[in-house]
């Protein structure tokens, strides 16, 4: 029997669109899962304008009770069928699936899932993490190498820092990423900022893409409701890209602090039980101090007592490899998240 992914019938994974009979996925590591007591599920999937795109086109896996069985990239055709089956005499169990690229190349949608008997959601944990951040949190180019050139093949959200946190604190998680992008400016080697990668422009929304939903819907259009999410928990990580434009220079550094400040207040009013971790240094950590003093003036002139920061230890290339465009590799982004999750679980859990 064939089956739309309503809510009754599986748990969504990050932040979601459903529209037109489709659950739309936008941002990195967004998804659905659901339990299957049948040995056989039949998912299918579609993608949007871009599917076939090889450098564009949405990168997606399924797992089975955390394996992954599925790791494919949507076809010139736009749609996907992949039929699941369990060993003989047992059942599927866990099914998960996920948009391992982000949300700027292009979307994809669960369209349907068929089986016998009704999915049933997977239970949601105690706590729910959003990640905020740029290409590092995305998994750019995780799975390729420095000199390969970027596409959605070699990025892979679930290998990079922010979900591997989640996954081994055992919380729900949303991840709003998108590479290039920053505070006051996107990546740019020019000396103007580059003022249209702006992570703040969109943080309320489904994402910025060149892809659109099924019914030719604009996920930037699309507001988020944060009650569909209520986090206990913000870790930002922030300027990397901005520190192409503001390097060492004091009045641009001024303007990214008073533009980080401007964010934190947007997200604690989008997030008012949440802890804001605010974190950075993975790639460049020119910005460090300036993020440092952005937490320290927006908790003394808001009188937040919840806002936080960190730092990342520089990614060692040397040691620890490099993936696409001198981004972080699997080793660096391990690391980065054994960080990451020590700290939380002696300040925050």
């Amino acid at each position: 029997m064939e089956r739309k992914l309503t809510k009754d019938l599986a748990r969504r994974l990050g932040r979601t669109y459903y529209d037109c009979d489709t659950l739309w996925l936008s941002y990195s590591a967004s998804g659905a899962e659901w339990i299957c007591r049948d040995a056989e599920c039949i998912v299918r999937l579609v993608g949007d304008a871009l599917s076939g795109d090889p450098v564009h086109s949405a990168r997606y896996a399924i797992e089975v009770n955390g394996v992954r069985v599925v790791d494919a990239t949507m076809g010139a055709a736009g749609e996907a069928v992949h039929a699941l089956k369990a060993a003989e005499g047992t059942e599927l169990g866990t099914v998960r699936v996920l948009k391992l690229s982000e949300c700027a190349d292009s979307v994809m949608g669960i369209a349907s899932v068929e089986c016998e008997t009704k999915p049933e959601p997977t239970e949601e944990k105690v706590f729910r993490v959003e990640f905020v951040g740029d290409s590092i949190t995305c998994g750019y180019g995780v799975d390729g190498v420095l000199g390969e050139l970027y596409s959605t093949s070699n990025e892979d959200a679930t290998k990079a820092y922010a979900y591997l946190t989640a996954r081994e604190l055992d919380v729900d998680y949303s991840l709003v990423s998108f590479s290039g992008y920053g505070i006051i400016s996107g990546y740019t080697e020019l000396d103007v900022p580059r003022t249209e990668c702006l992570v703040p422009d969109y943080y309320r929304t489904m994402g910025n893409s060149y892809g659109r939903f099924g019914n030719g819907a604009d996920p930037a259009g699309i507001a988020w409701d944060f009650d569909a999410f209520s986090a206990d928990v913000v870790v930002i990580n922030l300027g990397t890209n901005d520190a192409s434009y503001c390097g060492d220079n004091p009045e641009r550094q001024r303007a990214f602090i008073e533009g980080y400040k401007r964010f934190l207040r947007d997200v604690r009013e989008c997030n008012r039980i949440a802890v804001i971790l605010c974190t950075l240094g993975i790639m460049d950590d020119r910005l460090n101090g300036a993020m440092e003093t952005a937490v320290e003036e927006y908790a003394a002139e808001s009188g937040d007592e919840y806002v936080r920061s960190m730092l990342f230890a520089p990614q060692d290339m040397e040691k620890d490899g490099t993936a696409v465009d001198w981004h972080p590799s699997a080793v660096t982004h391990r690391k980065a998240a054994d960080r990451l999750i020590a700290y939380m679980r002696e300040n925050i859990f």
